[in-house]
């Protein structure tokens, strides 16, 4: 990849070997996740992405391994999202989304990549989900959901990364969550679950991005529970944990969204 940064289909396969090779949540898995970064992995996909910003095969695979090698919850992990981000990884992704609305692998893949890097808790963590928004991605992420429905993958992808991104408690989260309302976030959560009853992964994500958007103790919380509760999301909630009785996240954040909406 580096001695062909101009040639698309050197870069887009250079980035579906890296996805290949780094795929996978174990201990080997997660040290070849490390390997690509310390071999400077994470800033050649990004090159990747910049270089080919019409290219829908490299986007789509460039975000898909930028997800991949920023998995994990641990230092090193952290550290990996926060090159990535260095890098324009965040804005690089939203470029991605909006380039190539009706392309599903590249609005899956976009929605999954800004997730990953941005999900965490701490500080940098928190700057990341501001960085993302910042670039519009809370706006684009709502557009994939809206483009494609009955893609399981894309509304997976999408309520997973608007979980990530709307999650926090100061203000700036606040009106992350605002902005994600406004976009018709709410409505389009509520209608991933109704429409893929029996995908775990809508199920939990989409509960997770419906609890993050609609905590809070102020007026504005109160009136974004209330229009997930006039689009269905305590019903969905319900129907979640009946679907999935033996998936522990599902259950878990169904029962969270639930308590929330009551």
């Amino acid at each position: 990849m580096q001695a062909h940064p101009q040639v698309a289909g050197v870069q887009g396969n250079g980035c579906l070997a890296m996805a290949n090779v780094c795929s996978g949540s174990d201990a080997a898995g997660i040290a070849s996740k490390q390997r690509a970064a310390d071999a400077g992995g994470i800033e050649v996909v990004v090159a990747a992405l910049r270089a080919h910003p019409q290219h829908a095969d490299v986007q789509q695979f460039g975000c898909g391994t930028m997800a991949i090698v920023c998995v994990g919850s641990d230092a090193a992990g952290l550290a990996r999202k926060q090159r990535a981000a260095d890098a324009g990884g965040i804005e690089l992704a939203v470029a991605a989304l909006r380039a190539h609305p009706q392309v599903a692998g590249v609005q899956g893949n976009g929605c999954l990549a800004m997730a990953n890097v941005c999900s965490g808790s701490d500080a940098a963590s928190l700057a990341r989900k501001q960085r993302a928004a910042d670039a519009g991605g809370i706006e684009v992420v709502v557009a994939a959901l809206r483009a494609h429905p009955q893609v399981a993958d894309v509304q997976e992808y999408g309520c997973c990364a608007l979980g990530d991104v709307c999650s926090g408690t100061d203000a700036a989260a606040f009106a992350r969550m605002q902005r994600a309302a406004d976009a018709g976030g709410i409505e389009l959560v509520v209608a991933a679950l109704q429409a893929h009853p029996q995908d775990a992964g809508v199920q939990d994500y989409g509960c997770c991005a419906l609890f993050n958007v609609c905590v809070g103790s102020d007026a504005a919380a109160r009136a974004r529970r209330q229009r997930a509760v006039t689009a269905g999301a305590t019903e969905a909630a319900v129907g979640a944990m009946q679907a999935h009785p033996d998936a522990a996240a599902v259950q878990r954040e169904g029962q969270r969204l639930r308590d929330l909406l009551a």
